[in-house]
C-alpha cells in the first residue's frame, strides 16, 4: 500500500458532503400536544414502533406501550408547570384517547378514574410508601 493512500482517501473523504443521522424504525407520528401561552408546542406524545413516546424540549425523555400512562405523564407535566405558574394547553387526538380510554375499561375504569389511579401510582413511587387515597380522585 502506497504512503499517498490515505492522504488521497483523507482528501476525497473531506470533500464527500456530511451525511445525515439516519434513525432506524419509523418516523413519529404525533398524537398529543403541549402547547404554552402562545401556543407554541414545548412537548408532546409520539407514536412509534409499538410505543407512545414522551417528548419535551425535543428531546424523548420517557416511553411506554400504556396510551393511558403517555396521557397521565402529560397531564403530570401539565400540573408540575402549573405550579410554576406556567399554563400548558393538553391536546391530544383521537386515537390516543380512545386507546387510553380501551385499557381503563379493561381493567374496569373510565378513563378519569384510570388517570387517577396513575398519578396515585407515581406519588406512591415518589414518596416511597402508600399514599391514602382521596374521595375525589377516586370519584373521577
Amino acid at each position: 500500500m502506497s504512503r499517498n493512500s490515505k492522504v488521497k482517501r483523507d482528501a476525497r473523504k473531506k470533500k464527500e458532503p456530511a451525511r445525515p443521522i439516519r434513525r432506524l424504525g419509523a418516523s413519529l407520528q404525533p398524537h398529543a400536544q403541549l402547547l404554552d401561552e402562545n401556543d407554541t408546542a414545548v412537548g408532546g406524545v409520539g407514536w412509534r414502533d409499538g410505543e407512545w413516546l414522551l417528548v419535551l424540549g425535543g428531546q424523548v425523555v420517557a416511553r411506554s406501550e400504556s396510551a393511558a400512562m403517555a396521557l397521565a405523564m402529560l397531564k403530570h407535566v401539565v400540573a408540575v408547570q402549573a405550579s410554576a405558574d406556567r399554563d400548558l394547553r393538553l391536546e391530544a387526538s383521537p386515537p390516543l384517547l380512545t386507546a387510553a380510554s380501551r385499557e381503563a375499561e379493561g381493567l374496569g375504569h373510565t378513563l378519569e378514574e384510570y388517570l387517577a389511579v396513575l398519578e396515585q401510582e407515581r406519588l406512591e413511587r415518589a414518596l416511597g410508601a402508600p399514599v391514602a387515597t382521596t374521595p375525589s380522585a377516586s370519584t373521577h
